[in-house]
């Protein structure tokens, strides 16, 4: 099981943080106007969307609501596959490489992402 410190849950929530972001924008709603229909502050939202603050269950299902979107278009992938901003930059780079190139490159820039420590 991951532990709470593992950069994997932090990439998962500045994930769903981007998403709420992107949902927010296209309602055009301002932070402190979907704070307001949350019952927080604009601060808590600000740092929900950057990924700093755990959204909680059903506060997620809350900000679904208020967005009108479905809770799933909020989540990414997966905790597992959910890429670093380092590695979605790269996507639009690596578009015009071979593809076998392009998945050795991602897949060793992930491997050193998740594991900084390795040893050769």
């Amino acid at each position: 099981m991951a532990q709470s410190d593992d950069p994997k849950i932090d990439r998962f929530y500045m994930a769903v943080g981007e998403r709420v972001r992107g949902a927010r924008t296209a309602a055009r709603m301002t932070q402190a106007g979907l704070a307001a229909q949350l019952g927080l502050t604009r601060s808590s939202v600000a740092n929900l969307e950057a990924g700093r603050q755990r959204i909680p269950l059903h506060v997620f299902a809350l900000v679904a609501d208020v967005l009108d979107v479905e809770p799933h278009k909020l989540l990414p992938g997966g905790l597992m596959s959910t890429k670093t901003p380092e590695l979605s930059a790269l996507d639009e780079q690596l578009s015009v490489v071979e593809e076998s190139s392009r998945d050795f490159i991602e897949s060793t820039l992930a491997q050193l992402i998740d594991n900084p420590d390795a040893k050769e």
